[in-house]
């Protein structure tokens, strides 16, 4: 009888252990729930002590030479950075504080017959430009008529002197079209936080510099 109410006893026991065991099961946060592709999280890259020390370091020397400047260029901004820097400052909603700059390059070149009063007497001239051996031409929708377009300017002139030496002496070269080469923004009156903000965005931007500049007049 004493050996039956030990095995009774000793099965109450085990059963209060699984019992506790499965609520503490359950009243632990299953984390792995909340994963989201797993399998493909792979860490992108940490900043070595040293380098995020230099970082700052930097951001803090730029913050200082900056505080109190009327003005603030940010610029070295690539084309292709374009939509990009054009978020990142839309976030901080400077309204007419910010202006932008667009600096451009010659991309190619044209030589060309300045524009003629109307479309009929700009006919008429290709006419007696073709008579004179000047191929491929074309009149735009100004009556300016093209002679030829180059990716170069040497190219373009060159090409200019052999139309000249056939008899078309209003002949004239110059750009044709114009790429986005960088981008400057600037802003006006800069606190301190705005000027941190920079410096920080700064870091994003491949060759993109900040400067205190003159404002420009309004």
């Amino acid at each position: 009888m004493s050996r039956f109410l030990f095995f009774l006893l000793l099965l109450a026991v085990i059963a209060l252990g699984v019992h506790l065991w499965l609520s503490a099961q359950a009243e632990r946060p299953d984390f792995s729930l909340r994963e989201r592709n797993r399998d493909e999280m792979r860490i992108a890259g940490v900043t070595p002590p040293e380098e995020a020390a230099k970082r700052a370091e930097q951001a803090r020397r730029t913050v200082q030479s900056l505080s109190g400047a009327a003005c603030v260029e940010f610029s070295g901004i690539a084309a292709a950075d374009a939509t990009r820097v054009h978020d990142a400052f839309a976030a901080f909603r400077l309204g007419d504080r910010l202006t932008e700059r667009r600096v451009e390059e010659v991309s190619r070149y044209w030589v060309f017959v300045p524009a003629t009063r109307d479309r009929r007497g700009a006919e008429a001239y290709v006419a007696q430009l073709r008579a004179r051996g000047v191929a491929d031409l074309a009149v735009r929708p100004d009556n300016s008529i093209s002679l030829g377009i180059f990716s170069t300017e040497d190219g373009a002139r060159r090409f200019l002197a052999s139309v000249q030496a056939k008899g078309v002496a209003d002949a004239e070269y110059g750009p044709f079209a114009r790429d986005l080469r960088e981008l400057v923004m600037l802003v006006r009156e800069p606190d301190t936080e705005l000027v941190a903000r920079l410096a920080a965005l700064q870091r994003e931007f491949t060759g993109a510099q900040l400067h205190a500049v003159p404002c420009p007049t309004p």
